[in-house]
């Protein structure tokens, strides 16, 4: 009896226990929600330019978590790339291939596309959990990768990470690259991150953090910029590769940078819309959504405590990841959404003095907790949150 209980202790004092129990229970808050979402009517998602797949069954639990974007990566993984656009400009080549190949790949052994995206979100979900939590733990305790964990899958937004949305298969992808990275193992990292590079339009940035990891492993010698671009290299070739396939599946009077703004981003913010949105805007709103423009200012600032703090390699990442979405946009459309992939604002703010004491962390735990139960009713009653 007593060497069961010392291996129960041990079992659960091991890495993969302590993202396992995070991972579980706010897996669990999170269907919770959604089977009490379905005594509820669907919101304006119902709209017919957001359901490109198929119109969806209001007590599937599965529909619920296939709203918006997700539709898109369905239409792609049953009916593949298309040169005209399936809504009006819209063209479903802005959204890159990896999720929804492996959506494909997957549909007929578990049961349909959709079940298959969830499959996907759920795995790659933990790996993102799990690798971070080892990544962290290279220079930290382990409460301090147990809480970076815990605010990755609490922040509001994390409920994509349990939706048909491609931020879990990225961050498990990314993350792995710079664990990997940090382990010294170059070629693992270079793949991974040339996965990475297919899964969402702005992937290949991951590049920018392994090289300056690559360089800061190598004591910043100017050998190692040359040794790690040729690593490296594969990352910028993939997504060539998949630019040149849209280019030639489009024609060659239209590229994917034109397909994209022509479609997707045409709507350009002032400072006088930002500042109308941050004082007057809709809480959720579509286009000046006030909690995207407070949450973005709230990351944007962050970004120079958190240079000081962290690993020159992660303060890359999150300033990559942060600021470019804004730039390319010229707006803050869904950029909480966005913000979700910069997991390392969520180890500064796990590893500051601040956060250290028992009750700053509670009360900053429910605060998160409290916006990612509402960010899941929406969503799973979709409502739209980015």
């Amino acid at each position: 009896m007593c060497m069961n209980h010392r291996a129960v202790n041990k079992f659960f004092s091991t890495d993969f226990a302590q993202v396992a129990w995070r991972y579980a229970a706010v897996k669990a808050l999170i269907l919770a929600l959604a089977l009490v979402g379905v005594l509820f009517p669907f919101g304006e998602g119902m709209r017919e330019d957001n359901y490109v797949y198929q119109p969806p069954d209001p007590v599937s639990l599965r529909d619920r978590f296939s709203s918006f974007d997700g539709q898109w990566y369905l239409q792609i993984a049953v009916h593949g790339y298309a040169a005209q656009p399936i809504y009006y400009s819209q063209q479903n080549t802005n959204f890159f291939p990896l999720y929804s190949t492996l959506i494909s790949v997957l549909t007929p052994w578990v049961g349909g596309a959709a079940n298959a995206g969830l499959f996907v979100s759920y795995v790659a979900g933990f790996c993102a959990a799990y690798f971070l939590y080892r990544l962290v733990r290279e220079d930290y305790p382990a409460a301090v990768a147990g809480d970076a964990v815990w605010y990755l899958l609490i922040f509001p937004t994390a409920v994509l990470l349990s939706a048909v949305y491609s931020e879990s298969l990225f961050l498990g992808l990314a993350i792995g690259a710079l664990y990997a990275g940090r382990r010294r193992r170059w070629l693992v990292a270079a793949m991974l991150g040339a996965l990475a590079a297919l899964t969402r339009s702005v992937g290949g940035l991951i590049v920018i953090p392994l090289l300056v990891q690559y360089m800061a492993a190598h004591r910043w010698r100017l050998r190692a910029w040359l040794s790690g671009a040729a690593i490296y290299a594969i990352i910028p070739v993939v997504v060539l590769a998949y630019l040149a396939y849209v280019g030639v599946l489009l024609g060659s009077q239209t590229t994917y940078l034109a397909a994209h703004y022509n479609g997707w981003q045409s709507h350009q913010q002032t400072l006088a819309s930002l500042w109308h949105q941050l004082t007057g805007g809709k809480l959720f709103g579509y286009r000046d959504s006030a909690l995207d423009l407070w949450l973005g200012s709230v990351f944007c600032i962050l970004l120079v405590p958190l240079a000081m703090q962290l690993r020159p390699e992660y303060a890359v990442y999150a300033a990559a990841f942060t600021l470019t979405p804004i730039v390319l946009a010229n707006n803050t459309m869904a950029l909480s959404r966005y913000l979700l992939i910069s997991w390392p604002h969520f180890l500064f703010l796990a590893q500051h003095r601040w956060l250290q004491h028992r009750w700053v962390r509670v009360v900053f735990s429910v605060l998160l907790l409290t916006g990612l139960m509402v960010y899941t009713w929406r969503f799973t009653n979709w409502r739209w949150i980015g």
